[in-house]
């Protein structure tokens, strides 16, 4: 029953995009702000981060790309975080607000520290481990202090309000807002098509850009 399921939607799905209904996502100024909501023990974000560094890799000098490890993490009456794959869930989310603060600035290493986390062994959410730091080029004395402190908690409020867009238009994760507007017909693009090829027409379709070409990225 549950294949069934799975199929009509993706029937469903195709008959979408096939129709037409898709508006086409446009560049700001010559570049595309993505903002990717998730959480750190969702078997899907997983598969979805190769989208992430194949975009990454190809058109990172177009594409600004935020991280909000938050998912669907709610507060208990006592304050404390419940996430929705339990405490590693927790711990990992906390790891990656930490280090991507401490990296505000530098993408690239931001790019690479969350493509270690969602990586084997998974190393915060497995592990409790702060092993990709290394990764990112991150002190892990610094990463420590702010995910066993007040600091970390400090976090919790401004990635739970950036989180808050996303989750309440699309109830989903990982989901992609582009350029701080939520759409759903690029949602479903982007899961149909993938990320790449997405970023990649809507670079192509504006000759600021020198990306004239998408066959690669099918």
């Amino acid at each position: 029953m549950a294949k069934y399921y799975i199929a009509a939607f993706f029937v469903l799905l195709s008959l979408y995009v096939s129709s037409g209904h898709c508006s086409q996502l446009q560049t700001v100024d010559g570049k595309i702000h993505i903002s990717i909501g998730y959480s750190s023990g969702c078997f899907f974000v997983q598969i979805f981060m190769h989208q992430v560094q194949q975009t990454f890799e190809r058109y990172n000098k177009y594409v600004d790309m935020e991280f909000i490890p938050w998912g669907r993490t709610m507060r208990a009456p006592n304050g404390s975080l419940v996430c929705q794959f339990g405490e590693p869930d927790c711990f990992a989310n906390r790891v990656q607000r930490c280090a991507l603060t401490l990296l505000e600035g530098d993408q690239a290493a931001q790019v690479r520290f969350v493509l270690c986390e969602f990586r084997e062994p998974f190393p915060a959410f497995r592990q409790r481990s702060l092993a990709c730091a290394q990764a990112a080029g991150l002190n892990i004395q610094a990463l420590d202090f702010c995910v066993s402190t007040s600091f970390g908690d400090s976090l919790e409020g401004p990635f739970q309000e950036r989180a808050r867009l996303g989750m309440d238009f699309y109830n989903r994760i990982p989901h992609v807002v582009f350029n701080g507007v939520p759409v759903l017909d690029h949602h479903i693009d982007v899961f149909h098509r993938g990320l790449r090829t997405v970023v990649c027409e809507a670079l192509r379709n504006d000759p600021t850009t020198s990306v004239t070409s998408c066959a690669g990225d099918w």
